[in-house]
């Protein structure tokens, strides 16, 4: 992949591309009333770029949270790329159990405090189970390093009903999903040409 396509579809030049612009820094990201957060990282076998580039598809996103759970457009086909805004879902777990509907709420914002990282892409979602559901990914090349990038999935959640109850019982499905998410992407970057062993980010 050469450079030039990696980088139409780096999240900056995305914004430009439809008009919008960069969000606040995110250190400037509040965090949502009333939420509990997950963080998770993990070290991924691949360039920074080639993993930038891999998360702005859709296809992507459906192959990492496959088989816990299925999603599905409200309206029309998959696009090719995450577009910037809100797109309409519904979700089903195993795609058996229909678990309603989601927004994903796109935008991207400088990720000060990270030299070199990519800008952090944010999905404030919000659907008929979660209040909140303010996903953010940060992904930056591992220091020292090079072909294996540090990629980072930090997630608030709010449940709509029974917060005090759901709430907690919400962050622990999250932490099970995003650590199956980022062993999909473990299993995807293996198999990229460029692979490389595995290392701890610093």
């Amino acid at each position: 992949m050469s450079s030039e396509a990696s980088n139409s579809h780096h999240p900056a030049a995305m914004a430009t591309q439809t008009g919008l612009r960069l969000g606040p820094p995110a250190s400037a990201l509040p965090r949502p009333p009333g939420s509990l957060r997950i963080r998770l990282t993990t070290t991924l076998p691949a360039p920074a770029d080639w993993v930038a580039t891999q998360l702005q598809t859709t296809a992507l996103f459906r192959y990492i949270t496959a088989p816990l759970l299925q999603f599905a457009t409200v309206q029309g086909p998959w696009p090719t790329h995450w577009p910037l805004g809100d797109t309409e879902l519904r979700f089903a777990l195993f795609g058996l159990l229909p678990m309603g509907r989601q927004t994903a709420r796109i935008s991207v914002h400088p990720c000060d405090g990270i030299p070199g990282a990519w800008p952090l892409l944010r999905d404030n979602g919000t659907g008929q189970l979660m209040r909140v559901w303010d996903h953010r990914i940060t992904v930056h090349s591992l220091p020292g390093a090079p072909g294996r990038t540090c990629y980072t999935d930090e997630v608030f959640v709010r449940a709509r009903y029974l917060p005090w109850v759901m709430t907690p019982l919400s962050a622990v499905f999250a932490w099970v999903f995003y650590r199956h998410r980022q062993r999909r992407w473990l299993k995807l970057a293996l198999r990229q040409p460029s692979a490389q062993g595995p290392e701890a980010c610093a």
